[in-house]
């Protein structure tokens, strides 16, 4: 009669392995779908260095436009008082205006580079954070089919131990002999 305990402890076995199998399978599958949002995100980061830099671009060349412009009304209106340009307060102011430009235009490069140095980095952190999904991926899998196999040599030393108690014959889930009055 340990047939039936036996066929129980397997079965039981068989169910705990499953389990950890899948548990492990959909630990897997989250660790991968982690990497995948993280891919994403470092694309969407490096896009938004590009489109900084490209920002950063239209927004110098604005500068400079307006900083013609502004050179420009100023030797108008310096000519016009009959200044000679390129002599005394005139010429130290058209040097003036153009100093603060250069300072200006460096100003917006030097704040673009920094925007996109951060997505630069934010970028490689993702794909860092992605590999390191891929990796607790990998993983899981390890883990669970160490698992199911703790499980299953678990399992197998019950069965073995049940069947020395009991006997492969004539005993019956409580030990006690077929046939035998105790």
């Amino acid at each position: 009669m340990c047939a039936p305990v036996a066929t129980l402890a397997l079965i039981g076995t068989a169910i705990s392995a499953a389990g950890t199998g899948f548990a492990a399978l959909q630990s897997s599958a989250q660790s991968r779908y982690q990497a995948q949002v993280s891919d994403q995100n470092a694309r969407l980061s490096a896009e938004a260095a590009r489109t900084q830099q490209d920002a950063t671009r239209q927004e110098l060349q604005t500068h400079w436009r307006r900083q013609a412009q502004l050179q420009g009304q100023q030797r108008v209106a310096m000519a016009a008082g009959g200044l000679d340009l390129g002599f005394g307060n005139a010429a130290d102011l058209s040097a003036d205006t153009a100093m603060l430009g250069r300072e200006d235009a460096q100003r917006i490069i030097d704040q673009g580079a920094n925007a996109v140095k951060g997505f630069d980095i934010e970028s490689a952190n993702y794909r860092a954070q992605a590999q390191a999904s891929r990796q607790s991926a990998s993983g899981a899998l390890v883990d669970g089919a160490f698992g199911v196999a703790t499980t299953a040599l678990s399992g197998a030393q019950q069965y073995g131990t049940l069947k020395a108690q009991f006997g492969s014959v004539g005993r019956n889930a409580y030990g006690i002999k077929a046939g035998s009055i105790y």
